[in-house]
């Protein structure tokens, strides 16, 4: 305990609100120095995590979407503490019903074949053809971002994805203080920071396109052309 006294005031507040991020402050290099402070058992758990919630993974891409869904299970399952574990599986069930709704968009008829992760995709499966997937009342968010891609607005549905995660960090952050939760929920918060700086502007639109279009390419060559433009 007494080295997270030690961590967590030397890691420099990020803003309250992604919104309100204008630079990074701390460098990659810099913060991965201090974090050397954790113990290995520790260290493991924080690159599980950050595995798992990074918007951009390398060594995954020849999975299967059963497959990916099944390596998630693997990872979660290794997450000691109960709510980090949360975040990070509210995180993978959002992702797993924008994948949806991609699918849907590109002309996916019905959602037997869908696999995503989270205990309501038996739900999105039944009620495929429903604009918010029968979850409109615990997603209320979900008939606008349907609406959002249906006009090609990524840039901004991609934003209010990001602020939800950084609120849900953030919070997490504040109530396990001096806590590997607390650290593990500044370190994502952060890597949500670079990702945002990185891709903002014209370049997040294109980037945002490029995961729609990779998430198409597993439909084959019988995926709506007109639906592929609208979701990108």
């Amino acid at each position: 305990m007494s080295l997270y006294y030690t961590l967590v005031p030397a890691l420099p507040a990020l803003p309250p609100s992604l919104s309100q991020l204008r630079e990074l402050p701390i460098s990659v290099l810099q913060l991965e120095q201090r974090l050397s402070m954790l113990s290995d058992e520790d260290q493991a758990v924080l690159a599980r995590a950050l595995r798992l919630f990074q918007r951009e993974r390398s060594g995954d891409e020849g999975f299967s979407d059963r497959d990916e869904v099944r390596h998630w299970q693997q990872e979660l399952a290794a997450i000691p503490d109960k709510p980090l574990r949360r975040v990070l599986e509210e995180n993978l069930e959002w992702r797993s019903l924008m994948a949806a709704q991609r699918y849907r968009l590109a002309g996916q008829a019905d959602g037997t074949g869908f696999e995503g992760y989270g205990p309501r995709i038996w739900i999105i499966k039944r009620d495929w053809q429903q604009a918010d997937f029968g979850l409109g009342r615990r997603y209320p968010w979900l008939v606008e971002s349907l609406a959002q891609l249906k006009q090609g607005q990524c840039l901004a549905l991609e934003q209010q994805i990001l602020e939800r995660l950084w609120r849900k960090l953030r919070l997490l952050e504040q109530s396990h203080p001096f806590t590997l939760m607390a650290v593990a929920a500044y370190r994502l918060r952060w890597s949500l920071a670079e990702y945002r700086l990185r891709w903002q502007g014209d370049a997040a639109q294109e980037h945002f396109s490029q995961l729609v279009d990779r998430a198409l390419d597993r439909l084959g060559p019988d995926a709506s052309v007109d639906a592929v433009t609208e979701a990108g």
